[in-house]
């Protein structure tokens, strides 16, 4: 019979439970380290590297999808950031002024000028000439673009899974600049467990809980 009382309670009621383990692994990933009894290290080891495991598997699905398209390492590296940069296409132009703010009106945003429309048109521009140096045929380029968007709403997918367990925006970015290049070649075992005393009081094993360099 399931009780659904799986892993570790730690004697606390269900809410403030989970505001524990959040705020310890929150602590963990911001400063790569924390000082806390053995039963909560325990408890929340499995979930902190299970988050970490998430975005690697992410990134990892993400940059095979644009792979796929973009053989060159290098070169694929490059479409995506110039993908990250902005969404575009190759055969997108900039309407003009008049139906620009048509539009704009039926969203119920302010008018643009004219200024502002020459600035979106050389934006643009600019950004289809940099893809176009990249890759020179025009069909290609835009298969690597849709290619590296779709890799992008796959890592996106990952982070938003995260942010889930771990609603810190600046955690969760730090987990995929740091923690994913710095774990992408380990399968597992990204913490470690160091016993370093004994609480005052109650005697309760105090341990070092830190990210594996």
């Amino acid at each position: 019979m399931r009780h659904r009382i799986a892993g570790n309670r730690i004697s606390m009621p269900e809410p403030k439970r989970r505001a524990t383990f959040r705020n310890l692994i929150d602590g963990l990933f911001t400063h790569e380290h924390i000082h806390t009894t053995e039963a909560r290290a325990k408890a929340v080891q499995g979930e902190a590297e299970r988050l970490i495991a998430i975005a690697i598997r992410g990134h990892n699905k993400a940059w095979a999808h644009l792979k796929s398209v973009v053989d060159d390492d290098d070169l694929a590296e490059q479409v995506l950031a110039l993908a990250q940069r902005g969404r575009f296409s190759l055969d997108e132009t900039i309407s003009p002024l008049d139906e620009l703010n048509q539009q704009r009106e039926r969203d119920h945003k302010l008018p643009l000028s004219e200024e502002g429309r020459r600035h979106r048109e050389e934006r643009l521009l600019g950004f289809q000439r940099e893809m176009l140096n990249l890759i020179k045929d025009r069909d290609e380029a835009q298969r690597a673009l849709t290619a590296a968007r779709e890799a992008m709403a796959i890592e996106v997918h990952s982070r938003r899974t995260i942010l889930k367990h771990l609603p810190y925006e600046l955690r969760v970015k730090k987990i995929f600049d740091l923690f994913v290049p710095r774990y992408s070649s380990r399968r597992g075992g990204y913490t470690r467990i160091s016993k370093i005393g004994f609480r005052k009081g109650d005697g309760a094993h105090i341990v070092r809980l830190e990210m594996v360099q």
